[in-house]
Formats: C-alpha cells, structure tokens, sequence
C-alpha cells in the first residue's frame, strides 16, 4: 500500500541500510548493525507512514543526501527527545526539541542539517499529499490535504510549533500504544492531528531560525568551550572573537543547543566528567582540574547537584 513511501529511502539514503518486515510494521536500520539508529514504520492509510525514530549520529551527513523526490510529500516531525534541524532556503536553519512540532514540505525543507546533541528520538509522518488526499477526506470531508501543502509551499515551507499542552495530548499518546490495537490508533491519532491542523491558524512569526553564519559561529562557540575546560573563557571574549553580540551570541546558542551557553558548558563537564570515570585511568582529583574546578569539594558537590551522587560514589 505505501511501497513508493518506503522505496523515497533507497533516494535518500547514503549509508548501509537495512529493511526488516515484522508482522504490521517495518524496521529500517542505518548503517552496519543500525549503527546510525533506526525507523520503526507503521502504513497508517494509503500515502500515510508513522515512523518512529531513534537515531544516534553526529553527523548527518554520513547517512542522508539532499534529494529531489518526485512525491509531494508533507512531514510532520515531533520531538520527544534531543534536538534537529531543517536547511530552509539558502541560508535559514531551523532547529526544535523536546516537545516541539514542525510540518513541512520536503522538498523546500528537505536539507537536512543536523542533530546538534548527537542524538534524536520522536516520530515522523510522512504524507504523499497526492495519494492520502481522498483517504483522509472519508473522515475529514472539510480538510483538503492538498490546499493545505499547497499552502505551506507558497509560504516558508514549514511551520513550527512550540511544545504546548494541546500538541503533548494529542502526540504524546503515540509513544505507548498497547499492540493489540496499534492499528487502529495509529489511525485515530492521525486523523485526530490533521483534524487540528484544519482548525489552527499557525503563527508564523513564533518560528525562529539562524542564518548558516550564525550557525557556524555557535559551532565554533562550542569547539572553543570543550578545547578549553579546564581555561577561563568569557562570553565577551566569544562574542568579540566572532563579531557577533553577547546577546545574539546568547539567543542563537541557546536556539541551536536548547540549553544557555552556561549551563551548556557545565552539564558538558559533568558529562565529560562521567566519561572519564569510567574509563578509570585518572583520579577523581585529576579528573576535577581537567574539567575546570579549582578543588576537588566544589566539583564533587556540582557533580552531586547533576547526577545524584558524589564522583567517588559514581565510580564505585
């Protein structure tokens, strides 16, 4: 029923891939032994996949290419965990998180940029607009879902909606569906999400994006912070160095990692911290200077503050 759907990966995608079918659903592993993450894909209706994404890479590159598909596809992208990003146009990026929602068309958004926290988890809807239409319109007959791509592409191409409470109740059920009756709900939560959509008048102006310059200025911000742990950097030197604003610095850092720079660079340490622990070749106070602390007592309560326990604990 959606053959061609699952026929757009072997267009767009670079790295090994592997396709396992399991009685209704079909697996798509990337890389060798899934070494990018993988897809669990449910056919909703004819032109209307559900994915479920779990995907672990630093570079996206290294598995997907930017593509000319001859499907006119919609995607709808929510975010339950880490971060993504869409290349819009020549020199916009978009980026959403945890809870967010973003509807697009492929083939204006279809540059994909990133997982700026090396990691991704949410679910994706695929709608060949062309196929779905007549299939959607039996139970939304006031819904047209090619006026409403139609639409998108005569704007920016996408859409992009905080997380708030309406898109959590309606998304946040598809993550734990009992199997016995994952068929039809799939169903249900689909006509449900595009029945809001044919309510909702989206505010574009709440969508933020960065110019690929500001983008790999907040790139290089972050190369400069883990090069430099145990140093003193300000972010007046940052933004200086760059010639950007603290400001600017501060907002588009933020919209690209989700978290402010600061408190970026402290749960990296802590994490950087673990990492080190866990390989065992340094001391607790060796691994305390090599992450930026002037003692061993300030370092020991800010990674209880962050993990729980103190390092020595964490380690044994």
């Amino acid at each position: 029923m959606n053959e061609n759907l699952y026929g757009l990966f072997d267009e767009v995608v670079v790295s090994d891939f592997n396709i396992k079918e399991e009685s209704n659903k079909t697996i798509i592993e990337l890389g060798p032994n899934a070494k990018y993450g993988k897809m669990v894909t449910y056919s909703v209706f004819p032109g209307v996949i559900l994915a479920y994404i779990d995907m672990q890479m630093k570079n996206i590159d290294e598995v997907f290419f930017e593509g000319k598909l001859n499907a006119r596809l919609l995607e709808i992208n929510h975010c339950a965990d880490g971060r993504y990003s869409y290349a819009v146009g020549d020199d916009k990026i978009v980026y959403f998180g945890k809870g967010d929602l973003c509807i697009s068309v492929y083939d204006l958004t279809k540059t994909l940029s990133d997982f700026p926290l090396g990691y991704y988890n949410g679910l994706e809807i695929f709608i060949d607009v062309d196929v779905a239409n007549d299939y959607v319109k039996e139970y939304i007959p006031d819904f047209d879902l090619i006026e409403f791509y139609e639409e998108l592409h005569k704007s920016r191409g996408y859409v992009l909606i905080r997380s708030n409470e309406k898109i959590n109740h309606v998304i946040g059920e598809l993550y734990n569906v009992d199997e016995r009756i994952m068929e039809s709900y799939h169903k249900l939560k689909c006509l449900e999400l595009l029945l809001f959509f044919s309510i909702t008048k989206f505010n574009q102006e709440k969508s933020i994006s960065l110019s690929k310059r500001q983008a790999e200025i907040v790139e290089n911000v972050k190369n400069d912070l883990i090069s430099n742990l145990d140093g003193k950097i300000t972010l007046d030197e940052l933004a200086s160095k760059y010639g950007i604003s603290k400001t600017s610095l501060k907002n588009c850092f933020k919209e690209v990692y989700g978290k402010p720079i600061i408190k970026w660079r402290k749960d990296y340490r802590m994490d950087y911290a673990c990492k080190l622990i866990d390989e065992g070749t340094h001391s607790i106070s060796e691994i305390s200077e090599m992450v930026g602390y002037s003692s061993p007592s300030k370092f020991s309560q800010a990674f209880k503050d962050y993990i729980g326990c103190t390092p020595s604990q964490y380690k044994n």
